[in-house]
């Protein structure tokens, strides 16, 4: 199995690692790079891009060791097995004029009986990678991989794993992640919880016990958004669950996801809504099936999670009206509901709206916005 960086990454990340160092007073790896890259501007034009990146390849692999984090978080989701570092010297490449760089490589000995031996890719490779072999073949997930790419994002939203050729030949995880987030050395245990986080997302993926599958969400663009926030929440809910049971730091605590849970759910009476989130992080063992209808319906997670009282009916679930879903009148994701406006308005304004809507009863609610117009129309506003 193969762990791969582009080119791009490395030397964003390198470029910014090196520059927080330099700035904090530590110029020593900061004037080591100098001393090889700038020596690169002499070499023919033609040969500069490849020297360069043969440069950021070894700070980025060896000198400060970035790649580590990556490694660490594998260890960490059980995507590769626990290792043992040995310390050893780094090879510093000299650079003439037609050799863009020597090769380094990093010897890692394994925590079994046999060892794993990490080298970084050949000068010809597009891609600074570390190849990993096992001697030890007790391997779950690790043997299944062809490759793990790890990428620059460009923003925020850009960041975040997936797997590819999922269904025919070996799978390849990609990683695409910000390289301000390599920069500084005091926040490592930030870049080592989004990783850990992000790499537990792909081991879902490969996981049949989880079952993924690229499911076809019906209905308008809308509603395609809100059930995907919905089930991204609960899948974040579910990786961060089995990692806290394991005292491993993700990117928010417990208290956090429920935060954004209430923020998603927050219609649903206080007690249930707490009882709901209870058993999603207790949980064991979930589905990617499971956890898309739960996004998709409301019965199904209520169900799943919690007793009906004569405090909380089925009845009451019905007439939960939940940030983003549709209002009845307007059709348009909701996010400011007037739940009984039986209550708040002029009988006049519950007449107008059932002119137009017969079925509609006032425990169905509606927009604040809809409320406005038929306030209007009845001359009560």
């Amino acid at each position: 199995m193969k762990v791969a960086y582009s080119p791009q990454l490395m030397e964003e990340s390198v470029f910014r690692h090196l520059n927080h160092l330099e700035r904090s007073g530590m110029r020593s790896d900061y004037d080591e790079y100098h001393s090889l890259a700038d020596p690169i501007y002499e070499l023919p034009e033609d040969d500069r891009e490849e020297a360069f990146a043969k440069v950021n390849q070894l700070f980025f692999l060896e000198k400060l060791g970035l790649g580590d984090f990556v490694l660490q978080a594998l260890e960490a989701c059980g995507l590769i097995p626990k290792r043992q570092r040995t310390p050893q010297e780094v090879t510093v490449p000299e650079i003439t004029e037609g050799d863009a760089g020597g090769e380094a490589s990093q010897s890692v000995e394994g925590s079994g009986e046999g060892g794993e031996e990490v080298a970084l890719a050949d000068n010809d490779d597009e891609e600074g990678s570390m190849e990993i072999t096992y001697e030890d073949q007790a391997r779950h997930f690790e043997e299944k991989i062809k490759e793990i790419v790890i990428k620059r994002a460009i923003n925020k939203v850009d960041e975040g794993s997936n797997v590819l050729n999922r269904v025919s030949g070996l799978p390849v995880i990609e990683m695409r992640v910000l390289a301000s987030r390599f920069a500084n050395p005091d926040e490592m245990h930030e870049l080592e919880s989004f990783l850990i986080h992000e790499f537990m997302h792909a081991r879902d993926m490969m996981d049949p016990e989880f079952d993924y599958e690229d499911a076809f969400i019906p209905g308008n663009p809308s509603i395609k958004n809100l059930i995907t926030a919905r089930f991204r929440l609960l899948w974040n809910i579910y990786v961060d669950s089995r990692l806290a049971r394991r005292k491993i730091k993700s990117i928010l605590t417990k208290d956090a996801r429920y935060r954004e849970f209430d923020n998603y759910y927050r219609k649903i009476p206080e007690e249930q809504r707490r009882g709901i989130f209870k058993g999603l992080w207790e949980s064991e063992k979930l589905t990617h099936e499971e956890l898309l209808s739960m996004a998709t319906d409301l019965e199904t997670m209520i169900s799943k999670y919690i007793d009906y009282t004569e405090e909380f009916t089925e009845e009451d679930r019905d007439y939960i009206h939940l940030q983003g879903s549709p209002c009845p009148l307007c059709k348009f994701p909701t996010y400011n509901w007037v739940d009984d406006p039986e209550s708040v308005c002029d009988e006049m304004v519950i007449e107008a709206i059932q002119i137009d809507f017969v079925d509609w009863e006032s425990k169905d609610g509606a927009c604040d916005r809809c409320i406005e117009v038929y306030e209007l129309r009845a001359g009560t506003s």
